[in-house]
């Protein structure tokens, strides 16, 4: 007599298709909780140790929410770094706000004695930042700008230059976004001693004429200046950017630069530079 062998059909297949659909929405809830613990951009400190951001750029803007709570600084030898401690041990959360690479990252910060020693600031979410409809332009906006001037590549100004005695004072590049302009220049001191900078003044003025009478000018205040360079060091150059309001100099007039050197009595070199409209007109648009 022949045994039959009929194909065993398991049990309950309802039952593990249900158990398998909810392992995969705990999945997807899981997630979706993860990717928002990384939008709120979460940081520890404690009071034992200090915390270091590393930033993939120069970090141009940094703010705490509570300075009883943490402080932070951005370390002088490596201006990417950002170092967070907690002043003492606390309960509610606080807030701590940076800028770099033209994003501005926003933090909770919770106190935590196990917190990590450093966190990679690619690993949080970031706002790219961008010049409000009105009003003041933020500081912190202006620093972004004028980096970005001076890690581009090339010069959109040639043949704007001046020297006295060793110094050399050129004018490389001209930025423009909405209503504000951003110059970049070059000062390098050829010589063997220092030179001590007592001001840099804007001027527009008329054009130098053989018979000048009746010269009228007036000076033009920058509203940034990225570095604030005051010394110049001997045999090195060093660069700058300043921003002016958005202006156009008619025909018979010219934008100055003068640079003035910190010296006894009127003893000090001056620097004087022309910049014609036509070379405002080769703005390039900063983004």
């Amino acid at each position: 007599m022949k045994r039959v062998l009929k194909e065993r059909v398991p049990l309950n297949t309802t039952n593990n298709f249900k158990h398998n659909e909810m392992k995969s929405i705990l999945s997807i809830i899981f997630l979706l909780v993860q990717f928002s613990l990384l939008a709120q951009n979460q940081i520890s400190v404690s009071v034992t140790k200090a915390t270091h951001i590393i930033c993939p750029e120069k970090v141009s803007y940094l703010q705490v929410g509570d300075h009883t709570k943490i402080t932070s600084e951005v370390v002088p030898e490596h201006p990417n770094l950002v170092r967070i401690k907690a002043v003492d041990s606390f309960e509610e959360a606080s807030s701590l706000t940076l800028v770099s690479a033209g994003k501005m990252y926003s933090f909770l910060v919770e106190y935590n004695e196990t917190s990590p020693i450093e966190y990679q600031l690619e690993h949080f979410s970031g706002e790219k930042t961008g010049l409000p409809a009105g009003g003041p332009v933020p500081e912190y906006i202006l620093s972004e700008l004028s980096q970005q001037m001076l890690f581009s590549r090339g010069r959109n100004i040639r043949n704007r230059k001046t020297k006295n005695e060793g110094m050399v004072l050129r004018l490389e590049k001209i930025g423009l976004n909405n209503d504000l302009l951003f110059f970049q220049i070059s000062i390098t001191n050829k010589t063997k001693i220092g030179y001590r900078i007592e001001g840099v003044n804007w001027w527009i003025d008329d054009k130098r004429q053989l018979k000048a009478t009746n010269v009228q000018e007036y000076q033009v205040h920058p509203k940034y200046q990225h570095y604030g360079i005051t010394y110049i060091p001997a045999e090195t150059t060093l660069r700058e950017v300043f921003v002016l309001p958005k202006l156009t100099i008619p025909e018979k007039r010219i934008l100055r630069i003068e640079m003035l050197e910190k010296a006894l009595g009127n003893t000090g070199r001056k620097l004087s530079l022309e910049i014609k409209n036509k070379d405002i007109l080769r703005a390039r648009k900063l983004k």
